[in-house]
This record gives C-alpha cells, structure tokens and sequence, in this order.
C-alpha cells in the first residue's frame, strides 16, 4: 500500500495532490512505477483513464498503485471540475503516456475522454498540467503534432521531451517525470538564478595512455546539481564525467581546462558557483606517446595547479562562492578551524568541510558541516541527496542575503 512507500525517498512532494491521466499508449505499462515513485516522494495520486487506455492496461492495476479508485467516465459528480476546475484538489495534472491523439484534442480544446475533459478543465483554470508524450518518432516528427505541442507551450503546459530511440519518440525515464514534477511544484526558491557546479576529479596526463587522478566520484557534484535545478535554477555542471542530467554538461579534464571552463561560465553571468570538484592540486608536462613500465624507479616532476577559487574570487569579486574542504582523520574541533581558515583565505561565502578518513569519497553516503561567514555551522549526514538539500538551504540563505 501506498502508506508502506510514501515519503520513503523524500518529502519534496508531500501534501501535493497528482491526477495522473493516462491514454492509449503502450507505454502506459510504465505508470504503475512512475505513480509508485511520486507516493515515494510524499504526492497522493489519483487516476484517470481513457478507453483505449483500458484495453492497454487494467485499471485495477493503477487503483492498486494510487490506492484511490481509477476515474474511468465523468459522472454527476464532475469530477474534472472537482479536481481541475478553480480552487479544485488537484495542485498538477499529469498525462502520462501523452499520445498524438490526445495531444491534439488537448490543443483544440477537444473533450471526448475524461482525459482530455480534465485537461482542458485544468487548462481553462489555470491549473498546472504537465504532458509526457509518447508515440512512433514518424508521429511526433509531424509538422501538425509539433505545432500541437507548440501550441500547449504556449498555454502553459509543461512538455517532457521524449527519448528518441529505435524509431520511437519513448516516454521519457520515471525519474526524470518525477525530477520535472518536483521543479514544477516545489519551492522555487532558486528561479531565474544561474547556478555553476564543478564536480568529480581532473585527470593530469602523464603520458598518452596514464594519468593522476584522485577517488572523488562527482556523487556530490551531481546531488548539487540536480537539487539546484529541482528548485528551478539555470544549473551547469563542470566535469570529466557525462552524467545524462538535464542540466548542461561541460566536460573538462585537466584542472586547468577546469578553470578556463568556470572562467568562460562565469564570463556569461551566473549567481553563485559551487566548487565541489576535487581539483588536481599539481600536474605535470605530459610525455608525447607512452612512458616505458619495466623501470625501477621512476621520478615524476609535479607542479602546482592554478588554484580555480581563488582565481575566479579575483575576477568576479562578487559572485557568491562555495568552497568544499575535504581533511583526513582529525577532530571536528579542527576540522572547523581548517574550513574557517579556508573561507577567510578564499574569501568564501559557505565552506563544506569533511572528513574523508571517515568516509564519504566515492560513497552514497557523507558527514558534513556548512560553515558560514558568521561562524555558525549545520551539521548535515546521511545521503548525498539529502546532503545536497542543506548545502542548496545555505546558499539561498546567502543569496537572499
């Protein structure tokens, strides 16, 4: 039952209200687990369905999911009205699978299923509604199904871009519809900020095939990121690692391809960076083709990197800067003394600082304390995501500031 999973992921949707309108797509088979995933991230979900959706899949199957019985024909109870009109219960329509046909009514205001009669209801009052299209890649490629979609942009529905693959405009992933939901409906408190994120570890070359590395993951980074755009921020995200987010990626390598990548970022305008990015803190010449194995010994000339803080501080003396500061193995008494030392240094707005001797690198999990520029410190430990969320809290303190 719903109660055994909700809230069992996160709290971002709790006391939200989902109606999820379901069409005649195979992919229908797939909302049975999305449903599951909003009741783990605290929504109460309801249903409704078309006919042809029924002969895809049962409504039992999505009574058994939402643990609220299927809507299946409007009544002379008008449930559109009860749950899409004005000051309805419903804080967000969701139609998922969303195919052409549907599509199109829902752009023409056409109301011949209670889906498209809840859509156009949820339309008419202003009502978020939310479309997750579905269909053969011929169909969506269709001048009048684009101009369709187009035009419910325009009226304010947000449209999840499907995943083209093997001829087929897909359903985009449940956790990617989830992570749109909770940006639609969740505090907001970062739209219309630009937020840049460095994360994971460099790579310096040594030779073509070897490099210096470190264990960072970029878990951290990727929490931060999606946590910043969850809240409605403009995210980028630096890194060596291709992560598929829907933020926009930068790859960047080397420490100092890093920093030109942050520098160029900064150049077009953001709010704040957040330097969670385990940066290289030497290189070296690399060697042209592959150093020779078989020696004894060998000597590796290091030189330090250009510290990428310190010299974005320098140029934009203004933007809002998070610092991370990772030790090994010692008290948090000095722990906070080294992450104090460090703001002041760098001239830091916030400072993460943890202790990687005992854990945390390359993990799912991590202790950590947020230090600001009062000296008052937030302790934060459990998953990363969770961690994402205090350390996202702290900075749109420091931005509202």
């Amino acid at each position: 039952m719903p109660s055994d999973i909700s809230g069992t992921v996160s709290e971002t949707l709790s006391g939200k209200r989902i109606v999820v309108g379901v069409t005649g797509s195979i992919a229908a088979v797939r909302v049975v687990d999305l449903i599951r995933d909003l009741i783990r991230r605290g929504a109460q979900v309801h249903c409704v369905m078309s006919a042809a959706a029924q002969q895809i899949l049962h409504p039992y199957a999505l009574e058994y999911a939402s643990a609220n019985p299927v809507l299946l024909e409007i009544t002379g109870r008008v449930e559109h009205v009860e749950f899409c009109g004005v000051g309805g219960k419903a804080d967000l329509l969701l139609i998922a699978p969303a195919t052409a046909n549907t599509v199109g009514k829902m752009a023409c205001a056409v109301d011949d299923t209670p889906v498209t009669t809840f859509a156009t209801t949820a339309i008419g009052s202003g009502k978020p509604v939310m479309i997750v299209p579905a269909m053969h890649e011929a169909m969506y490629r269709h001048s009048a199904v684009l101009k369709n979609l187009q035009a419910l942009r325009e009226m304010g529905v947000t449209v999840i871009d499907p995943r083209i693959e093997e001829g087929k405009a897909k359903i985009q992933d449940n956790a990617r519809v989830a992570l749109e939901v909770e940006r639609l409906l969740g505090p907001q408190d970062l739209r219309g900020r630009k937020i840049l994120i460095t994360s994971g570890s460099n790579a310096e070359r040594m030779d073509d095939i070897r490099i210096l590395t470190n264990r960072a993951s970029g878990k951290t980074g990727v929490a931060l990121a999606l946590e910043a755009y969850r809240r409605g921020a403009e995210v980028a995200i630096v890194s060596r690692f291709p992560q598929s987010l829907p933020v926009r990626e930068i790859y960047a390598e080397s420490a100092l391809e890093m920093l030109d990548c942050v520098l160029a970022e900064a150049a077009r305008g953001c709010d704040a960076l957040i330097s969670a990015a385990a940066v290289a803190d030497y290189t070296l010449d690399a060697q042209a083709g592959k150093i020779k194995s078989g020696q004894e010994e060998m000597a590796l000339k290091l030189k330090p990197t250009r510290k990428i803080i310190k010299t974005v501080r320098s140029a934009y003396p203004d933007l809002k800067i998070v610092g991370f500061k990772a030790e090994t193995n010692i008290s948090e008494e000095e722990l906070l003394q080294r992450a104090t030392e460090s703001m002041r240094a760098s001239d830091l707005d916030l400072v993460v600082a943890n202790d990687v001797g005992k854990g945390g690198m390359g993990t799912d999990e991590n202790r950590i304390v947020i230090v600001d520029r009062t000296g008052r410190k937030t302790v934060a430990e459990g998953k990363k995501n969770l961690i994402a969320r205090r350390i996202i809290d702290s900075l749109v303190e420091v931005l509202r500031a």
